[in-house]
């Protein structure tokens, strides 16, 4: 998407240490120039937002702390029509699985719930499911019902298994947004998934624009913020993990059986 750009003048003052056509006041005095320079001001975006603007970030590697005290190396990595973002470093990084189509981002696998489990969401017996509309305002409120399978990632048997009613709601757009590490970092959104359409937000994620994924939080597994950024070259891109037995076919698995019955307690996905 192309930015606005607007132009304003801004005067600056510059000193030289050469010889001046007039003498300076003092004979210790340099003579003073002003010139006037254009500076260019990109101005914050408009709605209808683009999720894909904000997800979807140019493979950049930088560093998000977790309150707990760990750290990750993130990067969105693009394959096809599919994006990842992950969360590790060059010797093995989890992942989560995205892509977008003309009006709505989805959803397939991630690999990052802990516990040596990955889980999977379906919708129509197939791999997918809709995260949020591509272009919408804050405020806005999307509500979804996957079939969500979770697998050990060891040898890809089934764990649990259920639907999940929830709601995304966007939160914000922020023109700037300084985050706890002091980095600041433009055109940010912030979207919050809940359990009941008005309740209380479960987790908080934020994506900034050239990045994606850049912290998150939630009400009971602490949260997380972009601690350092690095130079394009310093660092190795992430490598994905390989789950050797990841069923491909994008297919409902038969061990998974929807009887309508929800996901159990202590299993979440997004």
């Amino acid at each position: 998407m192309k930015h606005l750009l607007a132009i304003a003048a801004t005067l600056l003052t510059v000193t030289f240490l050469s010889a001046a056509t007039e003498p300076p006041a003092a004979a210790d005095e340099p003579p003073t120039y002003q010139v006037f320079l254009p500076v260019i001001i990109r101005q914050p975006l408009m709605p209808p937002y683009d999720m894909a603007q904000f997800m979807i970030g140019d493979r950049r590697l930088y560093e998000v702390q977790h309150s707990g005290g760990s750290q990750a190396r993130h990067q969105t990595q693009v394959e096809g029509d599919r994006f990842y973002h992950t969360k590790g470093d060059e010797i093995k990084a989890e992942w989560e699985e995205l892509w977008a189509t003309e009006d709505t981002i989805y959803r397939g696998t991630d690999t990052s719930p802990g516990n040596g489990l990955y889980y999977t969401l379906y919708e129509n017996n197939q791999a997918r499911s809709a995260w949020s509309p591509r272009f919408w305002d804050v405020g806005d409120v999307y509500e979804r019902r996957p079939f969500v399978v979770f697998f050990r990632k060891s040898n890809c048997t089934v764990t649990a298994d259920g639907f999940q009613p929830s709601w995304l709601r966007f939160e914000a757009y922020y023109p700037s947004y300084t985050f706890r590490s002091g980095i600041t970092l433009r055109n940010v959104i912030e979207l919050t998934w809940l359990l009941e359409e008005d309740g209380e937000a479960i987790e908080s994620y934020f994506y900034a624009e050239g990045y994606g994924l850049v912290g998150w939080g939630s009400i009971d597994h602490g949260f997380s913020y972009v601690s350092s950024l690095h130079e394009p070259g310093q660092r190795p891109d992430n490598k994905r993990e390989v789950i050797a037995c990841l069923d491909q076919s994008g297919r409902l698995p038969r061990a998974a059986i929807q009887d309508g019955s929800l996901l159990p307690p202590g299993y979440r996905a997004k």
